[in-house]
């Protein structure tokens, strides 16, 4: 092998490692670098874990991460891709369960806040939003209504967003809004 073949060879070699490099930070940068203060220097214990709690209800909740504060705390954080940079209340109930699972599973503190980290499709890192969590009577309540309407028992409210009812696949099973305009 000459020593240019060598060089240009090594250079390859090179090139892969950092774009391997440059890959898996990609992929798991977001959860790393893009961490608000109060985590930067916390420990990840949970990642992609399932938990559940039975009793009244029974919830099972996939976390993405946990991370364990400077004073013991269980903080969650939720890795979101999506084209706005903005958080949803679906992610606070969302988060709230796996609250509700991690604490009874665990039986650890849990944090009342959490963390949405968003990416755009193109997996840029766009933001950081806490949320205030719901409390674990709210998130049991909310699944028992959920039982409730599935079962049939309990009639599901009109939503309080004005034009959501137009794009809703279930607009003429509903009948909502009774009487009202769907602009309003």
């Amino acid at each position: 092998m000459t020593g240019s073949t060598l060089v240009a060879l090594l250079t390859i070699a090179g090139i892969l490692v950092v774009a391997l490099s440059l890959s898996t930070r990609r992929r798991v940068g977001s959860a790393l670098v893009n961490l608000p203060r109060e985590l930067r220097g916390a420990r990840l214990v949970y990642a992609e874990h399932l938990f559940r709690v039975d009793g009244a209800v029974s919830i099972t909740a996939r976390v993405d991460r946990v991370y364990r504060d400077a004073a013991g705390l269980l903080v969650l954080v939720e890795l979101k891709t999506r084209k706005a940079n903005v958080s949803y209340w679906s992610d606070v109930i969302e988060l709230s369960a796996q609250r509700v699972a991690v604490m009874g599973q665990t039986g650890q503190a849990v944090a009342k806040h959490a963390y949405v980290l968003t990416a755009t499709p193109a997996g840029r890192r766009s933001g950081c939003h806490r949320v205030e969590l719901m409390a674990s009577e709210d998130v049991m309540a909310l699944v028992l209504r959920r039982e409730a309407l599935l079962r049939g028992t309990k009639e599901a409210d009109g939503t309080c967003v004005p034009g959501l009812c137009r794009t809703c696949p279930f607009v003429g099973e509903c009948g909502w809004p009774r009487s009202k305009p769907l602009d309003q």
